[in-house]
């Protein structure tokens, strides 16, 4: 794989948007922080093994909007969005430009990914989550629960 497929989505205007913040730093090796968020040097997924992977995918989109549906347990869909940020062995970083915020999840439990065309977005915000009983000021408990 050439350098220019290799970074691809590293080099995506997107990322060169959130590069020239004044927040953000990087060393030479590749390394990144922005607002107190530190991230590794991007892997580049090119061995064999890797090839065709999910994770290789994913780095290839680099700063392409995305909504993530994970599984969590055995039966329930949870979904994420943001800018794909950064993509390690292990793990996916979204970037949610709106709240400002980095969410790390475990790319074990992705299971569908959808891609945004530029300047498209989801009409609902999949990163709110819903109000749970006790939590300050996250609502009433719903009606004929008890804890």
């Amino acid at each position: 794989m050439d350098n220019s497929t290799k970074d691809r989505g590293t080099n995506s205007p997107a990322m060169q948007r959130l590069r020239r913040r004044a927040d953000y730093t990087c060393t030479p090796e590749g390394a990144g922080e922005m607002d107190n968020f530190r991230h590794p040097v991007q892997p580049t997924f090119d061995s064999e093994e890797m090839q065709g992977s999910m994770q290789a995918i994913l780095a290839d989109n680099i700063g392409n909007y995305v909504v993530i549906e994970f599984l969590i347990g055995s039966n329930e869909l949870i979904r994420k969005q943001g800018m794909l940020y950064f993509v390690g062995r292990s793990f996916i970083t979204l970037y949610d430009e709106h709240a400002n915020n980095f969410i790390v999840c475990d790319i074990f439990s992705v299971r569908f990914v959808y891609f945004y065309m530029p300047g498209d977005r989801p009409r609902y915000n999949y990163n709110l989550l819903p109000p749970v009983s006790g939590e300050p000021g996250m609502g009433m408990a719903p009606q004929g629960r008890r804890r």
